[in-house]
């Protein structure tokens, strides 16, 4: 069979018959698989390797077999698919999302210091996709998704939401922050006994971040008492920004009031001695299935949060 350059010539039926064929190793069964008759598939086979001008299988009685071209050419032929189904995929998604409302609800430390840049991001690759973001109490968070008054709440994990689906986001880990000029500043990584007679600067009794807090340090300290006690993480950092003493925070509030103010004399310092993690989650309606412009920001969160 002599040799053509005639690539262009393929349609996708004859490329999917090739790989039914070669997926099955038999006529009958691809045929089966395409909802065509034997004959015609093997019409197209035929066709295909005279407008390659190459055998691509061996026929016996039994097998339709491979040859050393047909064998080249196959993961081709497979990541062809590949990239048309991927797509195909993204064209439906893009269309679902189309002028979609994804209304979010996520606690006040978590809207003003990583939510801005996850959204302006996501919104520039689906601009059409309008979104609602409400900052509202932890506590609140859960049923604000429960009553179907948001379509997501992104928070720290919480056992007590059973009946919601958490999908996990981000790891964060907490950090110290402390002034410049403060002797720990120059360190590569602090150890949790050495806070104990540290200044230290915490969250009020009630936040989830000031009982993950308690708990890690109650090891060494049962009965901490702290230079200051505030509701707002920014008021933690403008007091350690002036020398205030330190603070114990998560390392994304940090980042983001560092890019927000580079007058702010602050650095964040590793905590070992544990590591101490939190999981931010997004709670979903546990029976129900996520609407498609949940499901893209969860993906998008997923991917780029870390960076922020």
């Amino acid at each position: 069979m002599p040799f053509k350059l005639a690539t262009s010539h393929l349609s996708l039926r004859q490329l999917r018959a090739f790989l039914a064929v070669a997926q099955e190793s038999s006529m009958t069964r691809a045929a089966t698989q395409l909802h065509l008759t034997p004959s015609a598939l093997s019409m197209l086979v035929r066709s295909m390797e005279d407008d390659l001008g190459m055998r691509l299988f061996e026929r016996t009685t039994r097998r339709v077999v491979l040859t050393d071209a047909g064998k080249q050419f196959l993961p081709t032929v497979e990541q062809v698919f590949i990239q048309l189904d991927s797509g195909i995929a993204s064209l439906q998604q893009s269309q679902r999302l189309k002028a979609s409302q994804l209304r979010i609800a996520t606690s006040p430390l978590l809207a003003s210091a990583l939510f801005p840049k996850v959204i302006a991001s996501f919104r520039a690759q689906h601009p059409q996709v309008s979104v609602v973001l409400l900052d509202a109490s932890v506590d609140s968070l859960p049923d604000l998704v429960r009553r179907g008054e948001v379509d997501m709440a992104v928070c720290t994990a919480n056992s007590d939401v059973a009946d919601l689906s958490p999908h996990l986001l981000y790891v964060d880990k907490l950090m110290l922050v402390c002034h410049v000029d403060h002797p720990l500043a120059q360190a590569r990584e602090v150890s949790w006994p050495s806070l104990v007679e540290e200044p230290l600067i915490l969250m009020r009794h009630g936040s989830g971040l000031r009982s993950l807090v308690d708990k890690t340090i109650s090891k060494w300290c049962k009965h901490l008492k702290p230079a200051y006690e505030v509701s707002h993480v920014a008021t933690a950092l403008g007091l350690v920004a002036e020398g205030e003493g330190v603070s114990i925070l998560p390392s994304y509030a940090i980042s983001r009031a560092q890019a927000a103010s580079q007058a702010l004399s602050i650095v964040a310092v590793a905590l070992v001695g544990p590591v101490v993690e939190r999981e931010i989650v997004a709670l979903t309606p546990a029976f129900a299935e996520a609407p498609v412009a949940v499901e893209a920001l969860i993906e998008h969160f997923k991917k780029h949060a870390g960076k922020y």
